[in-house]
């Protein structure tokens, strides 16, 4: 099995908005994502997230009028691949 999940961060001030898709361990469950998701959007609302908020920006960043500053993660979609292996061995 595979498993990813995307992610759609928000910015302040701007309708622009930017995916992100990263591959994450079986033992990861939707309850994790959303727990981790919770935790660092109230991080960034807290000011507590030490400049996470000016690492990713949008691509319209405007610090002078306070543009494109990541407010969080507004979007998640967990995707799950079961993969079968086909046994092509000729039969004996």
């Amino acid at each position: 099995m595979s498993n990813a999940v995307k992610l759609t961060f928000g910015y302040s001030n701007t309708d622009f908005t930017r995916d992100y898709k990263l591959s994450v361990d079986d033992s990861i469950t939707s309850a994790n994502i959303k727990n981790a998701i919770l935790g660092l959007n109230s991080s960034l609302t807290g000011g507590t997230a030490g400049g996470l908020s000016a690492f990713f920006v949008a691509d319209d960043f405007d610090p002078t009028n306070g543009v494109g500053y990541f407010t969080g993660i507004t979007a998640a979609q967990r995707e799950v691949t079961e993969v079968e292996y086909i046994d092509i061995e000729e039969a004996e």
